[in-house]
């Protein structure tokens, strides 16, 4: 698994992608919901590592970071604010298993989580960033330039089947 420079072709469906959300967010529709319903936003193209009746883990097709893993509450919530703590202990829980293999798997040596629900309507979830030996160390993970994911099939079905054993 390895994040390649964009090509133009690439940068042009980053760019739709982000028209499209806020396409979405301007008449008031959730895209998170909405590409539950149709893998438009964010097509899951093999690159989910793990899903269950509360979340959906997959890696980003356009990464910051190698393995940049996002994690989705399947249940619609704006932002952090108003997610059950179940759901966070649940969230917590997979996120933590996930890091564990970023650093087996990848040799992740630190992995950085945020959350940025932002704009007119959105739907909770989370970002994970691991940072590889070399990298920098720091705020500089969450602005690299975003990549194109390539080569990352074999990693997926890693991930899964450890998942399977974590979770």
């Amino acid at each position: 698994m390895y994040i390649k420079v964009l090509s133009e072709s690439e940068k042009a469906q980053l760019k739709q992608r982000a028209r499209r959300i806020k396409e979405l967010q301007e008449q008031g529709i959730c895209f998170g919901c909405y590409n539950f319903e149709t893998d438009e936003i964010f097509p899951s193209e093999g690159l989910i590592i793990y899903e269950d009746d509360k979340v959906r883990c997959q890696f980003e097709r356009f990464p910051r970071s190698t393995g940049q893993t996002t994690i989705v509450s399947k249940a619609h919530y704006e932002d952090i604010s108003e997610m059950p703590l179940e759901l966070g202990t649940h969230i917590l829980k997979v996120s933590n298993a996930i890091i564990k293999l970023h650093k087996e798997i990848i040799g992740a040596e630190k992995v950085y989580m945020s959350t940025l629900c932002d704009g007119k309507r959105n739907h909770l979830h989370f970002s994970l960033f691991p940072r590889l030996k070399g990298e920098s160390i720091g705020f500089k993970n969450f602005v690299k330039d975003d990549g194109f994911l390539m080569d990352y099939h074999k990693e997926v079905d890693i991930y899964r089947a450890k998942m399977k054993k974590l979770l």
